[in-house]
């Protein structure tokens, strides 16, 4: 009996003492993954929280978490038949499935309201019931037809949502790699987390068919990004991807438009770099932001850098006394490295759009293989962005292709305020009303306990031809440099 006791107990501390080794393997094998994948801090902060560190354990000769994860898949697959499902896609809110509706609520509540009120002799005809009538009642309850409707209402609704679910799952954030080893330069590794946050995060949720018109500069940005990811085994040799594409028009055309698609649906890391982030006060500083910049992009590949108002980084270099030696030294490693992005076989592409593509200098237009001219929207782009701004439910009998012709000289941001200006005009209307009517305090508390109308009752009058005539008044083209410039310019140095 004492041997069995302790053999028991000596079995009971061994089997805890493999959970307590399951456990540091464990957390030994994640530092180690993320130490070799460059989540130095991660790897840091979770020694300190488990006080296990690598100088303590490490992971055994050729045993890696990824590769045990792999044979894991290979291993459920061969047993199953069928791959495991290891993660679960969250949507945010805390509702994991269709709540279960009662379908027998009412009956089930008047039943056991009349059980409650039942005689004693009722109550124990009730007791006594054969097993044979609670089958049939188990049997019944299994077959309610309520339950098969929520299931099947599920299924199709599911189906019917494919497409949506897809759009949605086109801007799917990327698992970012650690920060590259810059363990030789500490100062490169503190400008690398500066940029980083520059990396695009949130859904832009703009699509190209969002964008009305320039198709020719939708199909060149897919050609550029989207279907070289597609279809890599196409664009080698002479067929290799543009590397750099120059947006250039007039203010308020749709250059950010398109480099918000690109971060939506080019499935790429996007870096949405602003002057301020390369531009630096201290000496030196400028270059380097930019030489670890490219390095982030080659490290994050497939990514993309758009660069907005190109002109204010890489004006035209002049001669001394002209320009401060600082940004000479700025625009000349930018060149540097876009020469070597060129050249290199990185899945880097640097998109950049100007106002002033005249500015720019003669060798980073060298650079930028595609430049291609975003012009005003025509009359078909024009009236599409009339009818999505105030479509018909909104109007009352509007003249859509007059009001586009009227609109000739408007880019597309100025076509929004103008539809803005005249939707605001029913509103205005309504809230002078509302204010112009006197309320007597004594019969306040009277008219709430009346059934009025709701505010989703109340909404402002339909946008009417007028309306739009003032607003169109109201609203002038934004000052830009005359379009036969940017026409005459396309002719000079435009490549699309």
């Amino acid at each position: 009996m004492l041997n069995k006791i302790k053999i028991d107990s000596e079995s009971r501390l061994s089997e805890e003492q493999k959970i307590k080794d399951r456990r540091r393997n464990v957390i030994i094998l994640i530092q180690r993954y993320l130490v070799n994948s460059g989540y130095i801090e991660s790897a840091t902060k979770l020694g300190t929280e488990s006080n296990l560190t690598l100088n303590q354990y490490d992971a055994a000769d050729n045993i890696d978490l990824y590769m045990i994860l792999c044979e894991f898949e290979q291993f459920y697959e061969m047993k199953f038949m069928k791959p495991p499902k290891l993660v679960k896609k969250v949507d945010g809110q805390n509702t994991p499935g269709l709540p279960r509706i009662p379908s027998s609520g009412k009956s089930s509540s008047t039943n056991t309201s009349n059980s409650n009120n039942q005689n004693p002799t009722a109550s124990n005809k009730k007791n006594t019931q054969s097993s044979k009538e609670k089958d049939n009642n188990n049997k019944d309850a299994k077959n309610e037809p309520d339950s098969l409707e929520i299931q099947g209402t599920g299924v199709q609704q599911k189906q019917s949502n494919n497409e949506e679910a897809n759009q949605k799952d086109w801007f799917d954030p990327r698992v970012l790699k650690g920060l590259p080893d810059y363990s030789d330069v500490p100062e490169f590794q503190q400008l690398a987390a500066y940029l980083q946050r520059d990396i695009c995060s949130e859904n832009p949720n703009v699509r190209f068919s969002d964008i009305a018109g320039l198709d020719q500069a939708k199909r060149l940005l897919k050609e550029a990004v989207l279907v070289p990811l597609k279809y890599p085994h196409f664009f080698q040799g002479i067929l290799e991807p543009w590397k750099g594409v120059l947006l250039f028009g007039p203010p308020g055309t749709g250059k950010t438009m398109l480099a918000k698609a690109v971060a939506t649906e080019c499935r790429t890391t996007f870096f949405n770099v602003q002057a301020s982030s390369v531009v630096s006060k201290w000496r030196g500083e400028s270059e380097k932001l930019i030489r670890v910049l490219f390095d982030l992009a080659r490290h994050y590949e497939p990514s993309t850098i758009f660069i907005d108002e190109m002109d204010s980084i890489m004006g035209q270099r002049g001669s001394a006394g002209n320009e401060h030696e600082g940004g000479r030294r700025m625009k000349t490693e930018l060149l540097i490295q876009l020469d070597g992005l060129l050249k290199s076989k990185k899945r880097v592409f640097l998109l950049a759009a100007s106002n002033l593509p005249w500015d720019l200098d003669i060798a980073m237009l060298r650079r930028l293989e595609k430049r291609i001219y975003i012009p005003l929207p025509d009359q078909e782009s024009r009236e599409s962005m009339i009818r999505r701004y105030i479509p018909q439910e909104m109007s009352e009998n509007l003249n859509y292709p007059q009001f586009a012709e009227a609109l000739k000289n408007y880019s597309g941001s100025d076509i929004k305020l103008v539809c803005k200006e005249a939707a605001m005009k029913p509103l205005r209307r309504l809230l002078s009303q509302i204010e112009d009517i006197q309320i007597d305090v004594r019969t306040t508390k009277q008219k709430k306990q009346q059934n009025l109308p709701s505010y989703d009752d109340v909404r402002p009058g339909p946008v009417t031809e007028t309306d739009f005539v003032e607003a169109m008044n109201q609203v002038k083209p934004s000052p830009s440099v005359l379009e036969n410039q940017y026409q005459k310019w396309e002719k000079e140095s435009g490549s699309c």
